[in-house]
């Protein structure tokens, strides 16, 4: 049976991806490959993590991932912001 917290981590976990002059992406990505792509961008990215709830008062952790220049080539500053419902992490 698929729990309530599989649900939200499947259907409400997402990344977006700012590039100056570049456009934003944004797509739907799992808890676990979420929490992996930010554990590995510690090292090489300035990462700040907040606690917030949407409209419908549904606690999300909102992750600030801004890399360094000189990180990617042609592109000098690259952000990624992770939205994950804080239930989704609790239940894994």
């Amino acid at each position: 049976m698929i729990t309530r917290a599989q649900t939200l981590a499947v259907a409400s976990t997402y990344v977006t991806t700012l590039i100056p002059g570049r456009g934003t992406s944004r797509y739907p990505i799992g808890v676990g490959a979420a929490r992996s792509a930010i554990r590995k961008s510690r090292p090489s990215a300035d990462v700040h993590i907040y606690v917030t709830t949407d409209r419908d008062g549904t606690t999300f952790h909102v992750v600030h991932v801004h890399f360094r220049p000189g990180f990617w080539t042609d592109v000098e500053d690259v952000t990624d912001i992770y939205e994950i419902p804080t239930e989704a992490l609790t239940e894994l």
